[in-house]
């Protein structure tokens, strides 16, 4: 792995937070039963001006990853350096003249919690003070999106501090939230904050000894603690033995290590709990902590693939708080919503009103049940009832209103839209003969066969598919990083792998022609709504030289995901043609959800049972 490195994250599945690579603490974060998620960091407030800049945006972005803007720091004689990570426990080491230590971070029933392990060189005196220093504020975070729809408004909230010995509180009472700094020292050493113009200081004498350990536990009160071990410490060992899906034995064990990150920061950093029984699932915890349906589903898919009891508690907890919770006044799930249920971006996306379903079935098919205690027929019917509005009388095409990378369309009906349309009203079908819902399987069957039949008459083009249509015969030419149903179809059994136009369709998208192919030595499918080659267009490119046999191919696709991610094994959302660098997103889980979930799948030999049609 060698795309670059990023900040180290932990998480409990209540609290999360990102240390920078020097050590220092750059967030913590979590939900918030008002406000969706509030964060302390050590930023500077987004300027409103810079709404709708992209240029802009990305640049607060990028200073996210930044030491900098770290929000607490202990000052020592030497720099901290990222040691072999470990997706549970980030680990740094620090040598220089005067003092040489080990510092860990990791994530508890407490909180999230950094113990420097520090000692003197044998033959040096040693440093004889340290300071812990802080500068930082707590608030919702900015949220700021490439397209903006309905940005939030300012919460505006003030920053205020409260030292008491060896706890610094920190307050934000228009929220309200506050979180919780605790210092302990071994052996120990008086402790005692001081207030300071632009935020706090904690100075340490270095006690009579050559060893000295200082912990620091950060606290965000409100945050449910976990019952029991938090979900994140669950470290079950990754084996993957693919037969579908081509992996190169030299690279398996790149693999995996991918594979362990994304259930990692899963586990601890976006399936957070709102309440007992409830969780939202994020598509990450520090640029857009919201739930887009989409990135949940693939997340979700991850969790139930790893065969665990652990993680299909936590599906079954973010179904409750998707269904139950989420505001739908008209029965849809928009374009996002907030972590506390309310909705953020008021468009419509119909694969957003799909995947929720697509979830429910995923988690029968895992279980052999659906959740309990819920009459689910009302609920779906209602759901469902809100996707068929979007469905053109006429043609039997779906409609949209933005496309799967929040742009707004040209052309209302969308190949890949059509094809989760297909899968789910077929996996519908299958809950209602298997007695789990009340409704019309025939109706349903029906809707899908007609689905499949207005792909053909009317998004057909030069032997394969166009990207979308508008039913009038203007259709465009185009394939996006972010339309992974296209090359999941043969998977979901929409097609077969052989199938002409699917394998023209993406042929063509993965090729230079199509306008989303970044040229480069890294070069590969992205999007134009961000500008490069992205891991999910590599993913796309793995599958479909996987099921076309065209292993040269795959084995490209496979080696190109390994060398991109990130130190910490994450996939970013995009990187850049020219170096392989990070260009947008360190923090995205959903590429390395579907990566992790297909092999897992495929590694237990389920990859037909859990997604095919019919099993």
């Amino acid at each position: 792995m060698s795309g670059g490195s990023k900040p180290l994250d932990v998480g409990n599945g209540a609290a999360c937070a990102s240390f920078g690579v020097d050590g220092s603490w750059l967030s913590i974060g979590g939900l918030h039963s008002a406000h969706g998620f509030v964060e302390l960091n050590g930023l500077p407030v987004f300027d409103e001006a810079w709404r709708g800049d992209p240029v802009a945006t990305r640049r607060y972005r990028g200073w996210m990853t930044e030491d900098r803007f770290a929000f607490l720091r202990l000052e020592l004689p030497g720099r901290p350096s990222p040691a072999a990570p470990n997706p549970l426990r980030p680990r740094w080491l620090l040598s220089s003249p005067t003092l040489i230590g080990e510092v860990e971070a990791w994530a508890d029933e407490r909180g999230c919690v950094q113990r420097h392990r520090l000692s003197i060189p044998p033959g040096t005196d040693g440093p004889t003070d340290l300071t812990l220093r802080f500068y930082g504020r707590l608030d919702r975070p900015a949220l700021a999106e490439i397209t903006e729809v309905n940005p939030p408004a300012s919460t505006r909230a003030r920053t205020q501090l409260a030292a008491n010995g060896d706890e610094l509180r920190v307050v934000a009472t228009a929220l309200p939230a506050s979180v919780l700094l605790t210092v302990r020292c071994d052996p120990p050493v008086p402790l005692n904050w001081r207030l300071t113009d632009d935020g706090a200081e904690l100075a340490m004498v270095w006690p009579n000894a050559s060893q000295l350990t200082v912990e620091v536990v950060g606290q965000l009160d409100g945050a449910p603690t976990p019952a029991g071990l938090p979900s994140a410490t669950l470290d079950a060992p990754i084996v993957i033995d693919p037969r579908a899906l081509f992996v190169p034995d030299e690279l398996r064990a790149n693999l995996e290590g991918i594979i362990a990150r994304a259930l990692a920061y899963v586990r601890g950093c976006t399936a957070l709990s709102l309440t007992a029984g409830e969780r939202a699932i994020l598509t990450d915890h520090r640029v857009l902590p919201l739930s887009w349906t989409r990135d949940a589903y693939y997340q979700a898919l991850l969790l139930l693939s790893t065969g665990l009891e652990t993680d299909t508690a936590l599906v079954e907890s973010h179904l409750r708080w998707l269904w139950l919770r989420n505001e739908r006044p008209d029965g849809r799930w928009l374009r996002s919503h907030h972590a506390n249920g309310k909705r953020k971006d008021l468009t419509f996306q119909i694969d957003q009103q799909l995947y929720p379903l697509l979830e429910l079935a995923d988690w029968w098919r895992a279980t052999g049940s659906l959740p309990p205690a819920i009459d689910w027929t009302p609920l779906v019917d209602v759901a469902w009832d809100a996707a068929l509005r979007a469905v053109d009388p006429s043609t039997g095409l779906v409609a949209t209103a933005e496309t799967a990378a929040d742009d707004p369309v040209t052309r209302p009906f969308v190949l890949a839209s059509q094809i989760v349309f297909w899968y789910t009203a077929t996996r519908l079908v299958e809950l209602v003969e298997a007695g789990m819902l009340r409704l019309d399987a025939d109706t349903l069957a029906a809707l899908a066969d007609r689905s499949r039949r207005a792909v053909a008459a009317y998004l057909a083009d030069s032997g394969g598919w166009a990207y979308a249509t508008d039913a009038r015969g203007q259709r465009q030419r185009y394939h996006d990083a972010n339309d992974l149903p296209t090359a999941l179809a043969p998977l979901w059994g929409y097609c077969s792998s052989d199938d002409p136009a699917w394998q023209i369709t993406m042929r063509d998208g993965l090729s230079p022609s199509n306008a989303g192919y970044f040229a480069g030595p890294y070069g590969g499918l992205g999007s134009l709504h961000t500008e490069g080659a992205w891991p999910l267009g590599d993913v796309q490119a793995w599958i479909f030289a996987s099921l076309a046999k065209r292993t040269e191919d795959a084995e490209s696709a496979v080696t190109r995901l390994c060398g991109i991610a990130l130190d910490d094994g994450m996939l970013p959302e995009a990187y850049d043609p020219e170096t392989g660098l990070v260009s947008a997103r360190h923090w995205f889980a959903w590429p390395g959800a579907i990566l992790g979930a297909l092999l897992l799948l495929d590694g237990r030999r389920l990859l037909r049972h859990r997604l095919h049609v019919g099993g």
